[in-house]
């Protein structure tokens, strides 16, 4: 071990050496004096107990014996040059994230799933909360991007639709709408509705939908979480509009006959601060997922 370590500085020279086939050109491809090479050589042969080098004519040619440790010396540094690229090449550090409530079952695990396997050493901070929230945290830079629904309305934001989700309605298995392949507006306009709270991206996107059909269902309940609604809904209290997914509550889901039952799903950045590589990385992979 003692012989190896006192080896080492050599490497580069006996990789060279044998390379090139001559101290001359062993010295102009590592751009140092033909002097440094010969003694580095000749300090190899007292490390090893080989020689190293022989003459032909007026040059100094390697032995076979340099010639084997070279081409080990060169494999030895290649592969130290490669690993050290690849581990300088990583995407290392942090991704701040937040989203919408009714988004963290869905849009971001599927992001990070698809972001992680290529890129083990960063780490995430997500953060829940209504699409307000979501947005003051990315403006004020506590998060780097945000998943939310709808395009925000700021020249301080940079945006990019990810994809349309389609909306359903979702009804008690034994409701009498449950039998329905479609479902226009004037079916629910007397029904019981269960909503997100105020606040909420899904609420918004809800209101919105009902105002543009001109009706305006009586709100029973509200809750904060897409499944806390559709345990309300499984439970014979009414029903509600949520996005087009499985669910594992007890209730009937009916698409609507109306086109504009979509919403769109955001990936916003802010348009004011450069993204660090890591999250400059993830951002690219979910557009590119699922645009």
């Amino acid at each position: 071990m003692d012989d190896l370590q006192a080896l080492l500085p050599h490497l580069p020279i006996l990789a060279a050496f044998a390379e090139m086939g001559q101290v001359t050109g062993a010295a102009e491809i590592l751009a140092v004096p033909q002097p440094q090479v010969s003694r580095s050589l000749a300090r190899a042969e007292e490390i090893t107990g080989l020689t190293l080098k022989q003459r032909h004519g007026r040059e100094v040619r390697p032995t076979k014996d340099a010639i084997r440790l070279g081409e080990a010396a060169k494999a030895t540094l290649t592969n130290l040059d490669n690993t050290l690229n690849d581990l300088r090449s990583e995407v290392r550090g942090s991704v701040r994230l937040a989203f919408q409530h009714s988004l963290g079952e869905h849009v971001v695990p599927q992001a990070i799933s698809a972001f992680v396997p290529e890129h083990p050493q960063v780490d995430f901070t997500l953060t829940q909360g209504s699409r307000s929230e979501c947005l003051e945290a990315l403006e004020a830079g506590k998060v780097d991007a945000a998943f939310i629904a709808i395009i925000p309305d700021s020249m301080r934001l940079e945006s990019q639709i990810l994809m349309q989700e389609q909306l359903v309605l979702a009804v008690p298995n034994s409701h009498p709408l449950a039998a329905k392949s479609t479902i226009h507006s004037h079916d629910i306009a007397d029904q019981d509705l269960i909503a997100t709270r105020h606040g909420l991206g899904l609420r918004r996107t809800t209101d919105a939908l009902l105002r543009r059909w001109g009706i305006s269902p009586r709100v029973t309940f509200e809750g904060q979480e897409i499944s806390t609604v559709l345990g309300l809904v499984a439970a014979g209290l009414g029903i509600t509009i949520v996005p087009s997914r499985a669910y594992r509550h007890e209730v009937t889901l009916i698409p609507f006959a109306h086109k504009d039952a979509v919403r769109d799903l955001v990936l916003v950045t802010s348009a004011e601060r450069t993204l660090t590589t890591a999250a400059a990385r993830f951002v690219e992979v979910a557009r590119t997922l699922f645009t």
